[in-house]
């Protein structure tokens, strides 16, 4: 009975220590590789629209990317205000260049004729929503709407996984004063398809 005994707990002792060396039965599975965080920011221009929000190429780098607001080559006018979101988990709106005065947001393009300060040129970032205008003063002089007609900024934020990234423009808060001296609102500017990689 003693030798039984004996027998029957040293195979159960073998036995242990087998599934112990194969990894406990589990099957030697591991854990999957953690997927490394994004490291830029990709950016589609939109095909089709009369207001279009392009990326600018010279000015942009991997994290820090630069669009343009481009206008229609048909009609006139003296002023744009336009409001964007965008994932603030994931992007922040940021001065388009480092040698802007903090908390601008904005740049005036190439169409409008600012004139002399004060400039009606303003940026306001809340969370991930960035209200933007450009505007000559007064509406005598209206200009072609088709150049960029002002100019924005995100940067990807740290440790953000790859993928889309929410991007949208309000159309509700998007007008122009066109080349009559009227506020043209709502008006459609179509936005790009912004993701991280």
């Amino acid at each position: 009975m003693t030798y039984l005994k004996t027998f029957l707990t040293g195979s159960a002792g073998l036995a242990l220590a087998a599934m112990l060396a194969c990894g406990g039965g589990g099957g030697g599975s591991s854990a999957p590789a953690p997927t490394p965080p994004a490291t830029s920011l990709s950016y589609t221009d939109p095909t089709s629209g009369s207001y279009l929000l392009k990326k600018n190429p010279a000015l942009s780098t991997a994290t820090h990317l630069v669009l343009d607001l481009v206008g229609p080559t048909s009609g006139t006018g003296s002023g744009i205000t336009a409001t964007f979101s965008g994932d603030a988990a994931r992007v922040a709106w940021v001065n388009v260049s480092a040698a802007d005065p903090a908390g601008t947001f904005v740049q005036n393009g190439m169409a409008f004729n600012l004139g002399t300060a004060p400039l009606i040129l303003h940026g306001k970032a809340s969370g991930g929503t960035l209200q933007v205008t450009a505007a000559q003063k007064g509406a005598g002089s209206p200009v072609s709407l088709g150049a960029t007609l002002l100019r924005v900024a995100l940067d990807l934020k740290a440790s953000q996984p790859p993928g889309a990234v929410a991007f949208s423009a309000d159309a509700t808060k998007c007008q122009v004063l066109d080349g009559t001296g009227t506020i043209v609102s709502p008006i459609l500017i179509s936005v790009g398809t912004l993701a991280t990689q």
